[in-house]
């Protein structure tokens, strides 16, 4: 086959030295043993096993530094870079994925708002290579957070703990709980605390583990709860201020949001490549085949260069991040879980395997993705909370200018998590949708770019209607505000960000989901995953190798 042109090339480069590392460092996905090989995932997988090999390699590469701000002794200073990592690993396994990152992300709360002291025993812990878990969630409240029945009844010196969490990663393994409780004493909003809670200092008796959980995706992670029976913790693990758990748990929410896409493109890859490798075949003779794999790489490029822009903006404008954590939270697992689902599809009975091609990890990716879609918001959630923010439209002093950095491939963020200070729980100016006309021009000075610009500029002034109307979020009329949202503000990343044949068609994937690809486009499209799966072994950290 003749390779792709070279105007095919992603958005954004990949310019992360510790990715590239990483993934050479692991090896070969397809040699027969070894951790982090289709072979060992799987076995681990129908055993539902904890990958011990998996994350024993990870931390003899030094993942967990990863895991640590570069100011606590770490080496983390960019959000765009970790997303890469967990890219890597998810590559491999989302489940080693989902545990490996889980320190990260279990400790924004600590990252946020915790004193110099709790930062600094959290990062020793984390180095050391010790577990941790952030337990929000209960039994009979689910994502209903003000209606937690675990409850902080102040006394002398501290707090007792009363109550339970459940399905709470890692929670039996942990050092460190942050904790979200119900102070008694307290009345509505501000009746939540979070605690840091060091569970090797807890008196015996005054908690147990609850039984695992099985799940039907990650398999292998120990998701279980805990219950506390009276428990004892001073008032120095208090987070923040007592009264504003909900305040910190909702900004810690929106930076976690944000990096999940990075585990949906990891297993995205990977289901592609998977998938291609076992239809190549079929698709010399099959135009349907070809147009599936073809929709399958646009899709994930979209996903790709969305992700990216979203963790840049964390970086670069937090205070717009409750709008683009939404947005990454939604479309990314979303449209890497609808795509493998529709090459299931295609591969037919082959995709239910468990031996044979790749070992059976296309199952095992389908299955995974689903509970992306669901970690730490659902989709009901993230659009609920996308269709609440959609009213900062109308507000006047957007500055399309204020978001130019994001989308330039130079793109030099500040240290983490150095400006996030400026992270809210609501939006009120959204410099990247007040940039429609730029990216409408900027779509049609591109050849085939007049449809898209024309969708797009729709699609905008619809949102900007919908803004104007009193729409309950949690309706179903909210839900679809929400997607709308979500859906146009992604294609204005796309045509900001990414001056290639494939912008307009990305655009137009977004905006008309499940319209055909124009043939031109799809055989491009095809022809570079043919090209780049044909040039390696194995899976490569780039969309460009």
């Amino acid at each position: 086959m003749t390779a792709c042109p070279p105007s095919f090339p992603p958005a954004f480069p990949p310019v992360f030295p510790a990715a590239l590392e990483l993934e050479r460092a692991l090896g070969d996905p397809h040699r027969p043993t070894g951790p982090l090989t289709y072979a060992t995932v799987m076995a681990g997988d129908r055993a539902e096993r904890w990958p011990h090999s998996s994350l024993d390699r990870l931390r003899s590469w030094g993942y967990p530094a990863h895991l640590v701000p570069a100011s606590l002794g770490g080496r983390l200073t960019s959000l765009e870079e970790l997303l890469a990592l967990g890219r890597v690993v998810a590559r491999r396994d989302p489940t080693t994925a989902v545990i490996a990152n889980s320190p990260w992300a279990s400790g924004t709360p600590v990252w946020l708002a915790g004193t110099p002291a709790q930062q600094r025993d959290y990062a020793d812990a984390v180095l050391r290579g010790q577990w941790m878990s952030l337990a929000l969630t209960e039994y009979d409240r689910g994502a209903d957070l003000l209606g937690g029945e675990l409850t902080a009844r102040r006394v002398e010196g501290g707090y007792r703990l009363d109550g339970a969490k459940w399905v709470i990663n890692n929670v039996r393994l942990a050092r460190y709980v942050c904790l979200l409780v119900r102070e008694p004493a307290l009345t509505g909003l501000r009746s939540l605390t979070l605690l840091l809670v060091d569970m090797e200092r807890l008196p015996p008796g005054s908690y147990e583990p609850l039984p695992r959980i099985h799940t039907h995706g990650i398999r292998g992670a120990d998701i279980s709860g805990v219950r506390f029976l009276e428990a004892f913790v001073p008032s120095s693990a208090v987070l923040g201020r007592p009264g504003r758990g909900l305040d910190l748990t909702i900004r810690s929410l929106i930076t976690i949001r944000t990096l999940v896409p990075g585990l949906s493109l990891g297993a995205f890859d990977t289901g592609l490549s998977c998938a291609y490798d076992a239809l190549r075949r079929q698709a010399a003779g099959l135009p349907r085949v070809r147009q599936e794999l073809a929709a399958a790489e646009l899709d994930l490029r979209v996903a790709e260069t969305l992700a990216t822009c979203c963790v840049r903006i964390l970086h670069h404008l937090p205070a717009l991040a409750p709008v683009t954590s939404a947005v990454a939270k939604y479309l990314v697992p979303h449209l890497a879980e609808q795509r493998l689902r529709r090459l299931a599809g295609v591969l037919g009975p082959r995709h239910l395997l468990a031996q044979d091609h790749w070992h059976g990890v296309f199952d095992k990716l389908v299955r995974d993705t689903r509970l992306f879609s669901l970690f730490d918001g659902s989709e009901p959630v993230v659009l609920s909370s996308l269709a609440a923010q959609v009213s900062c439209l109308t507000e006047p002093g957007a500055d399309p200018r204020a978001a130019d950095a994001v989308f330039r491939p130079d793109f030099a963020p500040r240290p983490y998590p150095e400006g996030l200070a400026a992270l809210g729980t609501a939006c009120d100016l959204d410099p990247v949708t007040a940039g429609l006309a730029r990216a409408c021009a900027g779509l049609e000075r591109h050849e085939g770019g007049g449809r898209a610009a024309a969708l797009l500029r729709r699609a905008g002034h619809d949102l900007l209607a919908d803004a104007r109307r009193d729409v309950d979020p949690r309706s179903e009329a909210g839900q679809q505000v929400g997607e709308r949202y979500a859906r146009t503000f992604a294609a204005l990343c796309l045509a900001r960000s990414a001056p290639a044949p494939w912008t307009a068609a990305g655009v137009e994937s977004l905006l008309r989901p499940g319209a055909r690809l124009s043939g031109t486009i799809a055989e491009a499209l095809f022809l570079e995953l043919a090209a780049r799966d044909a040039g390696r072994p194995a899976l490569s950290l780039t969309r460009t190798a």
